[in-house]
């Protein structure tokens, strides 16, 4: 069979328009972390469930260093036939903005992070490790400032560790 000639799967190759948009926010957030502009009603968070139409319970740590559970819209442009470029699934890091609005509407998913972003996030800022642990879903676990993963090994007996 002789080789394709034309471009074959141009489509999957190009950035999708949501996908630069989203860029364009992480990098104007980046940009505001480091000339430390006032980044107040923007926090990273966590997804940890889905709510249907449209809405994500989303787990952030506020101000104050204090952990909340919201639900969170979906912004549009990240619905319909974008969705598939910008995929929001249970444990995606996301950055939520605070609208000001109380209800159900105050806050919005505005970007979704890739593991580059976080990275250059942490770089800028300190990011809980509650929100990182994606394996932890439970919203009463994220609450409390227990370690989320056990570390170590606990004995029954009293045990010479030099003998070993």
């Amino acid at each position: 069979m002789p080789p394709q000639k034309n471009a074959g799967a141009k489509a999957s190759k190009r950035v999708s328009n949501v996908q630069n948009k989203s860029k364009r926010l992480i990098n104007a957030y980046l940009d505001d972390l480091t000339r430390g502009s006032d980044v107040s009603d923007v926090y990273v968070a966590r997804v940890i469930g889905r709510l249907g139409n449209g809405r994500m319970n989303v787990f952030y740590i506020g101000e104050e260093k204090v952990p909340f559970t919201v639900q969170a819209i979906i912004r549009g442009t990240f619905r319909g036939k974008a969705k598939r470029s910008v995929w929001i699934d249970v444990g995606s890091i996301v950055m939520i903005a605070d609208s000001g609005i109380d209800g159900s509407a105050r806050y919005e998913i505005i970007a979704v992070l890739s593991q580059s972003d976080i990275d250059s996030i942490r770089h800028e800022m300190e990011v809980d490790p509650r929100i990182l642990a994606v394996d932890v879903t439970d919203a009463v676990a994220l609450m409390t400032n227990a370690p989320l993963l056990p570390g170590g090994f606990e004995f029954d007996e009293e045990v010479d560790v030099d003998a070993i």
